[in-house]
């Protein structure tokens, strides 16, 4: 998918979904069957001066959707994508800017989603976004996401 329409995603996101401009959310990228979150951390600090739990596992959820979101939209498959389940560690503080890099653990996961889709007008893809500082793994959070018919 060409980054013009990544771009023009985000856009519609931030549109539909109002908290997403205030989470320091400014560039996704998707390649390969995964999405990258370009995020400042400013906007997402706790009273400790690292990420606060909550926005990080928030943008880990949204970068979980997106990732569902996009794989559908590359097939030209409108779905509405949802959360069903989500857990989360925190092994480490964010201290900086950070990437949200968010992915399917299965290696053809993005393919069965879509055959799933076509064959029964649903599917489920297992998504893994992690966040990394200092090449240390930060924050790891593990979800299943549902593609649904609209």
């Amino acid at each position: 998918m060409q980054q013009a329409r990544v771009d023009q995603f985000l856009e519609q996101v931030k549109a539909s979904i109002p908290l997403v401009n205030h989470m320091g959310l400014h560039r996704i990228t998707f390649e390969n069957s995964e999405v990258c979150f370009q995020v400042s951390l400013a906007p997402n600090l706790n009273d400790k001066g690292t990420g606060f739990g909550g926005s990080i596992s928030g943008l880990c959820t949204l970068a979980g959707w997106a990732l569902t979101t996009l794989i559908l939209i590359e097939q030209d498959l409108e779905r509405s994508a949802v959360v069903k389940t989500g857990t989360i560690d925190f092994t480490a503080p964010v201290t900086s800017d950070f990437i949200v890099r968010c992915y399917c653990p299965e290696k053809d996961g993005a393919d069965v989603l879509i055959e799933q889709v076509n064959a029964k007008g649903r599917g489920r893809l297992p998504i893994v976004a992690e966040i990394l500082q200092d090449e240390k793994l930060a924050v790891r959070y593990a979800g299943d996401y549902v593609a649904l018919d609209r």
